[in-house]
């Protein structure tokens, strides 16, 4: 009976352990083919995703075709290309930041309430010196092809750095690119042209202004496609006798694509330079310019900023809120 009774214990534990080792196999089973399904469905399931969603919203302008960007392809005068419903969002968030760009005429934080960014550039780049010296470019790419354009660039300042100069023709071989300043320096060889000449209004014998320096090259008729102006405090002048000799006949106003300057705030307690400064932008809008980049120079924050502008066409700054 023992021994029967052991055998019986026995059988039953084989049995017990049997069914165990069936329901962790079976259990594995289960696991191993709901993993294998999860994993082939999120795949197709993602790849179908990011089909439908590049079809209806392409990533980049060069997925989409000119029938597509008609409507920012004219107002951004063949720079953007974008779909109708993104450039209207686009245009809308320019108009409601740009009415309140123009916040505080207070001396003290002036570019912190004011004159803020309204556009924005998918493929922007730095160009230049790290620090001081750089500027950002919209779009580079946007200019045409690297190694067969022939930009004109015109860099005014330079107290010796050629960097940016550099930079530019690293990128575009065939690139013109004029530098002027009032000391005398020489641009790298292959590089630049360097010009010696006083910058300002050209309102006396003893400096230029922009329109007297394209004539004397023979550009009158030519798009400047970089103008980068780092005249330590004279970039008031400058661009107030650049515009405002051309409020009478816009023909006389040279297309420039993009304006990249340093502004000098003047040292002074009053709210004079605010206002000036004021005026200077509300220029730069009414000749159908838009700030894409802003920022401090930290060697002297509260007066001196870095400004990235972008010339559109006209039709772009009528607001339709």
């Amino acid at each position: 009976n023992d021994s029967v009774l052991m055998s019986s214990i026995i059988t039953k534990k084989l049995d017990l352990l049997l069914t165990n080792k069936t329901l962790i196999i079976f259990s594995l089973i289960i696991t191993l083919c709901s993993l294998y399904y999860f994993i082939i469905y999120n795949k197709t399931s993602s790849s179908t995703i990011t089909y439908l969603i590049s079809s209806l919203r392409p990533s980049s302008s060069e997925q989409l075709n000119p029938n597509q960007c008609q409507l920012s392809m004219k107002e951004s005068d063949n720079w953007f290309c974008e779909l109708d419903s993104d450039w209207k969002r686009r245009k809308r968030l320019h108009h409601i930041q740009d009415k309140r760009n123009r916040f505080s005429d207070a001396r003290p934080l002036f570019f912190q309430n004011n004159w803020e960014p309204t556009i924005q550039c998918e493929f922007e780049r730095r160009l230049g010196n790290i620090g001081d010296g750089g500027k950002w470019i919209c779009d580079i790419h946007c200019f045409g092809p690297m190694n067969t354009t022939n930009i004109l660039v015109y860099s005014l300042g330079s107290n010796g750095d050629f960097s940016f100069e550099r930079a530019i023709k690293g990128l575009f071989s065939k690139a013109e690119i004029h530098t002027f300043d009032l000391g005398v320096y020489k641009c790298p060889k292959n590089v630049c042209i360097f010009h010696q000449v006083r910058l300002g209004s050209g309102k006396n014998d003893s400096s230029k202004s922009l329109q007297m320096i394209m004539k004397d090259l023979g550009h009158q008729k030519r798009q400047i496609h970089i103008l980068k102006v780092d005249i330590e405090g004279s970039e008031f002048n400058f661009f107030e006798e650049l515009f405002q000799s051309s409020n009478n006949n816009q023909n006389d106003l040279p297309y420039i694509r993009q304006i990249l300057f340093e502004i000098h705030l003047a040292h002074d307690v009053t709210e004079a330079p605010s206002q000036r400064t004021h005026k200077l932008f509300e220029l730069f809008r009414t000749n159908h310019y838009a700030i894409f980049h802003k920022e401090a120079n930290l060697y002297n924050a509260q007066n001196v900023f870095e400004y990235a502008l972008l010339r559109l066409n006209p039709t772009f700054f009528i607001s339709s809120l």
